[in-house]
């Protein structure tokens, strides 16, 4: 809010000087209006010596000294108690510096209870784990025991088909026997009996058969059983209890995490401009405190719209601060924001630029509209080198120079005249050794000589053409002053180069 006031006082301060220059002017312009056309204080105008100069166009207004490095510390316990602060606004600290300690009694509880849920989780998963193993095991040992009684059974199931098949084969070699003899006929009652043991034995040929069947079915089945029904579940209860214990640990290391930020340390050195938390009482969350840098400084500033397009990364710029007294020092900007940080005016760069050239009515209204809403674009502006007698939040006077021209030919702009059809011109006295030595005896003899413009300040011009270092050029007189000097002292330091 401070800022916020001296902009505005400064900027009541340009308007009333600028105001101030405009009745000067008129209250000149008035006198001048008055003199007699022939009165003999009456100046024609002034001579003025063509000299090689850099000419410089640049936008002028203050700055903030601020850090390049600056860091909110911030924490996201909630309605944790503060137990300690270790710093105090305005301390210069170092990067991984203690700032203040959270209680962390709640926390180390629940980090105690969660590692005693883990301890039992993994003993649980050992001990069923052993039950999977041994129920496996006892399957195992039922199924080999169940393979070779099966294998056994089968061998003397075999043993009896092949048995059964030897009766059936006597059976048969018996009736055969019986009927050979010529007196034995098939309605006999021995030959039927035959016959019925024959069958009986074919009968029992099957069932030996069958039951081969059934014991070599039974043992495949064995043989091709895995247990994979007691081993699924095995697996689907480790997969569970594993991931049971990996949330448990995931948790434990969530609260280890969170006991170690409630020691909150700075991420930067630099000094600790705004602290907000307090020993004893709670924090809810958000910044712990602010650090800027100190060993790395540059200057903040809000460029109006109307300049910012004059503005680029790179341009050089000097800077002044109360602090290093006369001392220039010099930059280069760095960052031009894109997007514009307000819509209301904040006095911002360029505050005073263009003055020099204006007539009074645009003069007035550049005094009336200081209030003006327009748009302000922030810059930054890094120093070549750091001063130790700078501190953060400094205002800084900034003059960045948009486009400089060394060594240029040039004269004062009000000598150069622009005809209808554009072609520029100088007046130079082809005389003016003798006529300005002659106390008015000898008039300046004046030639025409036509010139080009190039960059132009707040005063001087580039000119090329049949001019040379050293000529005098004419420069018509000011209304309602005496020279050009006079009026660029009246306007003072803003007329620029």
């Amino acid at each position: 809010m401070e800022e916020i006031r001296l902009k505005k006082r400064r900027r009541r301060i340009i308007g009333f000087s600028i105001l101030g220059a405009v009745v000067l002017l008129i209250v000149a312009l008035i006198i001048g209006c008055s003199l007699s056309k022939d009165d003999k204080d009456v100046k024609e105008g002034e001579y003025k010596q063509v000299e090689k100069r850099t000419i410089v166009n640049s936008v002028s207004g203050t700055g903030t000294v601020s850090a390049i490095n600056s860091e909110d510390i911030t924490s996201q316990r909630f309605g944790t108690r503060v137990n300690a602060v270790y710093v105090k606004e305005g301390d210069i600290i170092s990067s991984g510096q203690v700032i203040c300690q959270f209680d962390t009694k709640d926390l180390e509880n629940q980090l105690s209870e969660i590692r005693k849920s883990i301890s039992q989780a993994k003993d649980n998963k050992v001990e069923q784990d052993a039950n999977y193993d041994r129920r496996i095991s006892e399957s195992i040992n039922n199924r080999n025991s169940n393979i070779n009684e099966t294998e056994a059974r089968l061998n003397q199931a075999r043993l009896e088909y092949f048995e059964a098949l030897g009766e059936l084969d006597k059976a048969n070699q018996n009736y055969n026997d019986y009927m050979a003899d010529p007196s034995h006929h098939a309605y006999d009652m021995d030959a039927i009996q035959l016959e019925m043991l024959i069958e009986s034995r074919k009968s029992n040929v099957d069932v030996k058969k069958n039951n081969i069947q059934a014991l070599e079915d039974n043992l495949n089945n064995l043989y091709n059983s895995d247990n994979s029904n007691a081993y699924d579940a095995k697996n689907s209860f480790d997969d569970s209890a594993s991931n049971n214990i990996q949330n448990l640990e995931q948790r434990a290391r969530d609260v280890e995490r969170a006991i170690g930020e409630c020691t909150v340390r700075s991420t930067i050195g630099g000094t600790v401009t705004t602290l907000n938390v307090k020993a004893g009482e709670s924090f809810n969350g958000g910044t712990v405190a602010t650090v800027e840098g100190v060993n790395d400084l540059l200057v903040e500033a809000e460029v109006s719209e109307y300049d910012i397009a004059d503005i680029a990364v790179g341009m050089k710029a000097m800077m002044k601060t109360d602090a290093t007294r006369d001392k220039e020092l010099s930059g280069v900007v760095t960052y031009v924001a894109p997007k514009a940080s307000n819509s209301g005016s904040k006095g911002g760069l360029g505050a005073l630029s263009g003055l020099i050239g204006m007539d009074a009515s645009s003069m007035s209204q550049s005094a009336s509209g200081s209030g003006s809403t327009s748009a302000t674009y922030l810059i930054r502006i890094a120093f070549d080198e750091q001063n130790p007698r700078l501190r953060l939040g400094m205002n800084a006077k900034v003059s960045i120079i948009t486009e400089s021209v060394e060594n240029a030919i040039s004269v004062p702009f009000e000598s150069v005249v622009e005809e209808s059809n554009g072609d520029k011109y100088v007046e130079i006295a082809t005389n003016y050794n003798e006529a300005s030595t002659s106390d008015g005896k000898i008039p300046f003899e004046k030639k025409k000589v036509k010139v080009n413009t190039g960059i132009r300040g707040s005063y001087y011009v580039q000119v090329s053409g049949d001019i040379n270092v050293g000529d005098y050029v004419y420069v018509p007189a000011a209304e309602g002053a005496d020279s050009i000097d006079e009026i660029m002292n009246m306007m003072g330091s803003s007329a620029g180069v």
